[in-house]
C-alpha cells in the first residue's frame, strides 16, 4: 500500500471539506446565496472523491484499516469542533467502509441530528435499534420521530422501552410530556405518578407533574408537586429552582432565599441556583450576604463579565475596596475603553482619598461618554482639595476648572462654586467672591448660591450688596425663613440695629419655629444683650437640631466661657475644632482655646 498516496488524498479532501464552510477573501464579493451554492458544490465534490477512495480502499485490507481509522479520528474531531457538515460526510463514508460497526452507525446518526438532517438519521437509527434494542438508541430514535411529527411512533417506542425497563426516567418523562402536549393531561399525570411509585427516591416525575399543572394555570397544584419532588430528592435542581422562582414572583423572597440556601448546602457549586440567590439577595440589597455566593458563582463562570461587574459593585458597597479594585482592573483588561469600569475605579479611589489615582481613571473617560461631565466635576473637586493642601496642584486645578467653565455652559454654576470654595479655603475671600459673581446670571444660580455669595459679601464687608441680594430673595419668597434669619444674624455680627435684627429673627422663627439655625441666631442675640440664661437655652435647643454645626458649638463655648464654666467651654471648643472646614476656622478655635487657658488660670500663674 502506498501510504503517502492515501494520506495526501485524504488531506486534500478534508481540506476541501473544511473550506466549504469558511468565508475567505475569495468569497467577499459574492451574495450569501452564491456562497451557499459554492459551499454545497465543494461538499459534493469532496463527498464524491471520498466515495471513490472508499471503493479503492475496500480492495485492500491494510488500506481499509488505515482509511477507517483516519476517517473516524477526523470525523470525531469535527463533531467536537461543531463542524457537523464535515462530520456527517466523513461518517457517511466510514459507514460504507465498515458497515457492520454499530458504534460508527451511531456516530453517523448523531452527526446528522446535530447537522439538523433528522430525516436522514431516521433509517440509520431504525436499523441500529432493530439490531441492538439498546435503550439509548431507542430514546434518540423516539426523539427523531417526535421531530418528524410521527408522535404515534414515538409514543409506541417510549412504551416499548418502559415495558423493558419500568425505571427508565427518560422514557417515562418524554412519554408523559408527549401526552401533555396532546392535551391528555390526566394520562400524562397518571403515567408520571406510576413512574414515581416505582422509583420513590426520584423527584423528577413529580417535578414534571408540577410543570404540567403550572402550564395549565394550576399554580397551587404545581407548588404541591414541586414540594413533593423536593422531598423525594432534596438535591434536585429543577424542583428547587421552580419553587424559588414561584416564591420570587409572588414576592415571598425569604422563602426563596431559604430554599436556595438549603440546596446550596447540598450542592454548593450549582451555578443556576447560585445565580438565583445572587439575584434575589442583590435585589433585597443584602450585600454582605450575597458576596460569598457571587464569589463562588464568579469562580464557576469566569467569563461572565456582567457578574464580575455586579461583584465589583458589591465589594464597593461593602467597603471592600481592595477586592473591588482587583475585580474592576481585571474587567478593564477585557474592556480597556469601558467608561463605566473607568468610572467605578475612579470613584473607589476617590472614596479612599487616593485622589491622584482617581483622577487618572476619570481622565481616561472619553468625551463621548455620558459619564464624562460628572467625571470632570469629580476631578475638579479632588484637584481643589489637593491644591488647598499643596500649591503644586494650584495650576492644574485652575486650568481644569477654567476649561470646564468654558466647555460646560450649563454647569458654570457648579464649577464656579468649586472654584470659589477653593479660594475661600485659603482665606482668599475676594477671589472667592469674584468666582461666584461670574455665575450670578446663569440659569442654575439658585437661592442657596445667593446665600453663599451674600455670606462672602458679608465677610468682605460689602454689606449693601449682601443685603440687596437677600432682600431680592425675600421679595420673591416672603415666607423664606432662612432669608429673614440671614438678615438678622448678619446685623448681629455687624453689631448694628440690634432690635431690627431681633425683629427679623423673630419673623424667621414664626415661619420655621423648629429650625436650629434660627434658634442659634436668637441665642446669639440674647448673648449680645447679656441675657446668658436665655442665650444658653436657645443654643441648647439649636444643638439638639444640628449637633455638629461649627458656629453653634463655637457660640456655646463662648457662653460657657462667659459663665466661667471653663471645662464645658473647652469641651465645646474641642468639638468645634473637629467640625472646622477651613484652616481659618481651625486657627480661630486654637487661639480661643489658648485664651481660655489664660482666663481660667489665676493671675499669679499667668505671670509665671
Amino acid at each position: 500500500m502506498n501510504l503517502l498516496f492515501w494520506t495526501t488524498q485524504l488531506f486534500l479532501i478534508t481540506s476541501l471539506l473544511s473550506c466549504s464552510h469558511v468565508q475567505t477573501e475569495n468569497t467577499a464579493g459574492f451574495t450569501d446565496e452564491q456562497k451557499d451554492q459554492m459551499n454545497r458544490e465543494a461538499l459534493t465534490i469532496a463527498s464524491e472523491r471520498l466515495g471513490q477512495m472508499v471503493v479503492q480502499a475496500k480492495e485492500n485490507k491494510e488500506a481499509t484499516t488505515f482509511l477507517s481509522t483516519d476517517l473516524f479520528l477526523k470525523g470525531n474531531m469535527s463533531l467536537m469542533e461543531g463542524d457537523y457538515a464535515t462530520a456527517a460526510i466523513l461518517f457517511k463514508h466510514l459507514v460504507e467502509l465498515v458497515p457492520g460497526d454499530d458504534f460508527i452507525q451511531k456516530k453517523y446518526a448523531v452527526s446528522l441530528i446535530k447537522l439538523g438532517d433528522i430525516e436522514a438519521s431516521e433509517p440509520v437509527l431504525e436499523t441500529l435499534y432493530s439490531k441492538s434494542h439498546e435503550e439509548k438508541v431507542g430514546l434518540i430514535l423516539a426523539g427523531v420521530y417526535t421531530g418528524l411529527d410521527k408522535e404515534d411512533k414515538a409514543r409506541e417506542l417510549y412504551q416499548t422501552i418502559l415495558k423493558k425497563n419500568p425505571k427508565s426516567e427518560d422514557a417515562c418523562v418524554f412519554l408523559g410530556k408527549s401526552f401533555a402536549i396532546a392535551k391528555n393531561t390526566t394520562k400524562a399525570i397518571n403515567l408520571l405518578s406510576e413512574c414515581a411509585r416505582r422509583d420513590p427516591k426520584n423527584g423528577m416525575y413529580d417535578y414534571y407533574i408540577g410543570k404540567i399543572h403550572v402550564d395549565n394555570g394550576h399554580l397551587k397544584k404545581g407548588v404541591v408537586s414541586f414540594k413533593k419532588a423536593h422531598e423525594r430528592q432534596p438535591s434536585l435542581n429543577q424542583a428547587v429552582t421552580a419553587l424559588g422562582i414561584i416564591y420570587e414572583e409572588s414576592e415571598q423572597h425569604e422563602a426563596a432565599i431559604a430554599i436556595y440556601r438549603k440546596h446550596l448546602k447540598l450542592k454548593p457549586s450549582d451555578s443556576s441556583v447560585l445565580s438565583r440567590i445572587v439575584q434575589v439577595l442583590f435585589l433585597k440589597e443584602r450585600y454582605d450576604e450575597v458576596i460569598p455566593y457571587a464569589e463562588k458563582l464568579s469562580d464557576l463562570e469566569p467569563e461572565n463579565l456582567n457578574l464580575k461587574v455586579k461583584l465589583g459593585i458589591l465589594y464597593t458597597d461593602a467597603n471592600k475596596y481592595a477586592e473591588a479594585i482587583s475585580v474592576f482592573k481585571e474587567l478593564l483588561s477585557f474592556a480597556p475603553q469601558s467608561d463605566k469600569i473607568l468610572y467605578y475605579l475612579g470613584a473607589i479611589h476617590q472614596e479612599k482619598a487616593e485622589y491622584e489615582e482617581s483622577i487618572k481613571y476619570f481622565n481616561s473617560i472619553p468625551e463621548s461618554s455620558g459619564l464624562y461631565t460628572d467625571s470632570s466635576i469629580q476631578i475638579a473637586t479632588m484637584l481643589s482639595t489637593l491644591a488647598a493642601a499643596d500649591l503644586k496642584f494650584k495650576e492644574p486645578f485652575l486650568a481644569h476648572v477654567n476649561l470646564c467653565l468654558e466647555k460646560f455652559k450649563d454647569l458654570r454654576v457648579e464649577f464656579s462654586v468649586i472654584k470659589s470654595g477653593y479660594f475661600e479655603s485659603l482665606g482668599l475671600l475676594k477671589e472667592a467672591m469674584e468666582a461666584m459673581m461670574v455665575a450670578q446670571e446663569e440659569k442654575g444660580f439658585s437661592t442657596q448660591h445667593k446665600y453663599y455669595l451674600a455670606n462672602l459679601f458679608e465677610k468682605e464687608k460689602r454689606f449693601e450688596e449682601s443685603t440687596a441680594l437677600i432682600m431680592g430673595i425675600i421679595e420673591a419668597e416672603p415666607k423664606n425663613a432662612h432669608a429673614w434669619n440671614f438678615l438678622g444674624y448678619a446685623m448681629l455680627v455687624r453689631g448694628v440695629e440690634m432690635e431690627k435684627a431681633f425683629e427679623y429673627i423673630q419673623t424667621a422663627l414664626k415661619i420655621s419655629p423648629d429650625d436650629g439655625y434660627i434658634r442659634d441666631s436668637l441665642g446669639w442675640y440674647y448673648f449680645k444683650k447679656g441675657e446668658l440664661k436665655l442665650a444658653l437655652n436657645e443654643l441648647e435647643l439649636a444643638l439638639k437640631q444640628i449637633p455638629d454645626d461649627f458656629e453653634i458649638l463655637k457660640h456655646l463655648a463662648e457662653i460657657h466661657k462667659e459663665l466661667r464654666n471653663f471645662p464645658k467651654a473647652r469641651t465645646f471648643l474641642e468639638s468645634a475644632l473637629k467640625h472646622a472646614r477651613y484652616p481659618g476656622e481651625r486657627e480661630e478655635i486654637l487661639v480661643t482655646l489658648e485664651e481660655l487657658e489664660k482666663d481660667r488660670l489665676p493671675a499669679s500663674r499667668q505671670i509665671d
